[in-house]
């Protein structure tokens, strides 16, 4: 379009719409009109004319006034996150990017699964363990940047005048509305026009009933969640983010940390699960059992003692297993994880979690007790396909480092929460908590990049196509000069917190809208 153009003209112009915005006129297909599930487009091409002249010669992206004015076609259907009818929306807008109309599909269809329920999450005071500037992946302020620094800046979706794509949001407010994304699927499938089509699930799952609160906002049922997600799959429709539903199933059910601590390689705390059943019949018994079976792993799969090392993960177990936690899977932000010490306090651990009003879990986790000194959280971004040979040793992107100033605690607060302090540690913070030891420094890190390539290669048992993005946790405690003992802590998802890489989300970004579009 160079030459000067009339009014009237038939073209097509890009809409776009803050995720975040809740009044946002956002365009709904025929079929989904009101109700919930809502499925509304809030990025792509649409239909419209030229409602005055237009001269390309005389653009300046920086000055609306100049931007051609576009009367939105009459077959278009605007609504907000609401299921209002916002006021305007077929009024003429000034757009920055027209085209000739086309049915070209995009290159990338994407569907945002997010949360649209009357509560969210509250506004937290900021603190050394909070989410950073971008939020959490379920806060509309993720979901603006994620467009705005993921997608916008993508060089094969969107350019000075280039825009590849299409983004729609499913918008749920409970289980139920997950679950009956289901019926969704056939229609989805049309709808999505692009050449390649993906899932972003920007929900976590749990398993407890729906609670009208903040504080279990954005947590969906895992049955709902992960039905839907297979569902979706099943028809193409890739999950991107976090991960395919079983693998997403894996990583957040906790139940590999207790099959895993067989092997000496991978270095977990010894951990067993505990049925729902065995507590409600006999819960003594099942405490024994339980730390029982701890004293079997951990004699099957004893830690290799140097000269000067201990012969335990923690000084309370030396003679024994009696300390350690309690924790049940698809729980978040240090919810749900209690310590005992003694077979008395783990009994009471094991009927209280396991007995919470509304909490549907059919087991727990029960581990020993890890003393450590810090946290350590390697980021890694695995080469994809042929990229990634046999025997290659993967360096993660980023590693962050924590430390926590006290126990989980149970007495006087809700059940799951955490009195903990949380601070976050830079790499002279963590040499200075060991005395200036740079030489242990350098050990932790080097032990924590060796064992990583096991966990890695693990995850490719679970799933052959290799993760886009994956975290991995380390406990580290310095032993002596130059020595460190580091202990894995668990495997979290894409999306998981980045701590002071202010600049790994958008790097995650990239990595899941490269894997959307990956042949």
């Amino acid at each position: 379009m160079a030459s000067p153009l009339p009014t009237g003209l038939k073209v097509q112009f890009f809409h776009a719409s803050d995720p975040a915005d809740h009044a946002a006129a956002l365009v709904s297909p025929k079929a989904y009109a009101s109700g919930r599930p809502l499925l509304l487009k809030s990025h792509g091409w649409l239909n419209g004319t030229l409602a005055e002249p237009f001269d390309p010669a005389k653009l300046d992206p920086k000055d609306q006034l100049t931007w051609p004015l576009v009367t939105p076609c009459q077959e278009l259907h605007f609504l907000t996150r609401k299921c209002k009818r916002p006021a305007g929306a077929m009024d003429a807008r000034r757009v920055q990017l027209i085209r000739e109309p086309s049915e070209t599909p995009p290159t990338l269809s994407l569907a945002f699964v997010r949360w649209n329920g009357e509560y969210s999450k509250d506004e937290a005071e900021p603190n050394d363990g909070d989410w950073g500037k971008y939020g959490a992946p379920t806060s509309d302020e993720y979901m603006t940047a994620l467009v705005e620094k993921g997608v916008l800046v993508h060089p094969q979706l969107a350019g000075t005048d280039v825009r590849n794509f299409e983004i729609f949001q499913l918008l749920v407010a409970s289980s139920t509305d997950v679950l009956h994304l289901v019926s969704f699927v056939p229609q989805m499938s049309k709808i999505l026009k692009g050449k390649c089509k993906a899932m972003f699930w920007m929900l976590w799952p749990g398993e407890w009933d729906d609670f009208e609160s903040s504080d279990y906002a954005c947590y969906i049922e895992r049955n709902a969640l992960f039905s839907s997600m297979r569902a979706f799959e099943a028809r193409g429709l890739r999950s991107a983010f976090p991960h395919s539903a079983d693998l997403y199933e894996l990583i957040t059910s906790k139940t590999w940390m207790a099959t895993l601590s067989l092997d000496s390689a991978v270095r977990l705390p010894a951990g067993t699960l505990v049925t729902k059943e065995s507590v409600a019949l006999h819960p003594k018994d099942a405490a024994s059992q339980a730390l029982n079976t701890l004293e079997h792993i951990r004699h099957m799969n004893p830690f290799q003692i140097g000269a000067g090392e201990p012969a335990a993960p923690s000084e309370a177990n030396k003679d024994g297993i009696r300390k350690g936690v309690v924790k049940v899977g698809f729980s978040w932000e240090n919810r749900f994880v209690l310590t005992f010490d003694g077979q008395e306090q783990l009994q009471q651990r094991l009927v209280q979690m396991l007995n919470q009003d509304g909490c549907h879990t059919s087991q727990c986790l029960v581990q020993e007790w890890v003393d450590f000194d810090f946290e350590m959280r390697l980021y890694f971004l695995p080469p994809q396909g042929a990229a990634w040979a046999p025997g290659q040793v993967l360096q993660p992107e980023r590693i962050e480092c924590n430390a926590w100033g006290g126990e989980p605690a149970f007495e006087d607060q809700e059940l799951g929460q955490s009195n903990g302090s949380f601070s976050k540690l830079s790499a002279s913070a963590c040499i200075e908590q060991w005395e200036g030891d740079s030489e242990a420094w350098e050990n932790a890190k080097k032990q924590g990049v060796g064992q990583s390539q096991r966990l890695l290669a693990w995850l490719r048992t679970a799933s052959s196509q290799p993760v886009p993005m994956i975290r991995l946790d380390f406990m580290a405690k310095r032993i002596g000069p130059g020595n460190v003992r580091l202990y894995f802590g668990e495997y979290c998802e894409m999306g998981a917190c980045c701590l002071g890489w202010k600049e790994g989300p958008p790097t995650i970004w990239r990595a899941a809208l490269d894997a959307a579009m990956r042949a």
